[in-house]
């Protein structure tokens, strides 16, 4: 089987580069940052390519002719971009992709990777979320990922094998510091081995998020691409919510430090939904997944990543 992967040098796509490999893939993948550790790509065909880029794309996929596509490339921050990168990237790259898919390779299978964030501010009543529920995003990114998500749908009805993923918030080791597992994660390090005071700066920490381990999403794409139905939706979630308040006491807990919070501004968003919780009965109903490792476990993984990091 030959996978082609978008995206492959970003935060999902080592992982899901070293899980197709295991599974005897050959591998080409898409980039556009340079790759930060080499030894993963080792075997695999690297292009790189602005995802936009409708020549280059079609070009890379008439010369792989890929079985498979998981379109992991994006913008993957939620605040902070121009509302034009946002569409440009999230929404006309996957268009890229889809044309370029049912032009050249009309018998592959495509996953296109969206976003829990594209339901918008759900009422806790009607929570844990399904599939079900009207998108309805509060934001440029979560707003461009649903462009990205219902178009799919057209490539569907199209005869191209497309699976959709409503993907909620997933950590891990090598995360960016842009995310507040990772950031967390690096400031108690830090603090661990005495490389900063104990004063952490924090924007809302009474937001709830869904969380589920890199190493348990890339588990839960590839079997979508085997199991799942064309044109249908799936969360991929662990139907688990934790705060920030509670990821930053498990962090102090395993770190053994006392800290101190202090509110920046900086930090609280303008739109901040209190609680986005995910349901996965559908994906676990059509693939049989679920998320193997803990929080718990995965916020001991990152402390040690950044702490082998920093010393």
């Amino acid at each position: 089987m030959r996978a082609l992967i978008t995206g492959a040098t970003g935060f999902v796509g080592p992982y899901l580069t070293e899980l197709l490999l295991n599974h005897g893939y050959d591998v080409c993948g898409i980039y556009y940052d340079t790759p930060s550790n080499n030894s993963i790509f080792t075997g695999v065909h690297l292009e790189k390519a602005d995802i936009t880029d409708e020549k280059t794309v079609k070009r890379i996929i008439s010369d792989y002719f890929p079985d498979e596509i998981y379109h992991l490339a994006g913008i993957a921050v939620t605040s902070g971009i121009s509302k034009e990168i946002y569409y440009k990237i999230n929404f006309g790259g996957s268009i890229t992709v889809l044309d370029a898919a049912r032009e050249i390779v009309p018998n592959s299978r495509v996953l296109v990777v969206g976003s829990g964030a594209s339901y918008g501010n759900v009422p806790k009543e009607c929570q844990p979320i399904r599939e079900e529920q009207e998108l309805r995003p509060i934001d440029h990114y979560a707003a461009a990922k649903a462009a990205a998500d219902v178009s799919a749908c057209a490539y569907a009805a199209e005869g191209l094998h497309v699976v959709r993923t409503r993907s909620f918030n997933h950590t891990g080791p090598g995360q960016s510091t842009d995310f507040v597992c990772s950031r967390l994660a690096k400031l108690i390090a830090e603090v661990a081995l005495g490389r900063r005071d104990p004063v952490i700066e924090v924007g809302n920490t009474e937001s709830v998020r869904d969380f589920t381990d890199v190493r348990d999403v890339v588990k839960a794409y590839w079997l979508l691409l085997q199991k799942g139905q064309s044109g249908e939706a799936y969360n991929v979630c662990s139907q688990q919510a934790y705060s920030v308040k509670e990821i930053i006491d498990c962090l102090s807990c395993y770190a053994d430090v006392n800290l101190q919070l202090k509110i920046s501004p900086s930090l609280l968003r303008k739109t901040d939904i209190p609680i986005i919780l995910g349901c996965l009965e559908k994906i676990m109903k059509a693939t049989g997944w679920e998320p193997k490792i803990s929080l718990n476990e995965t916020l001991q993984n990152m402390l040690k990543y950044w702490s082998d990091r920093i010393m």
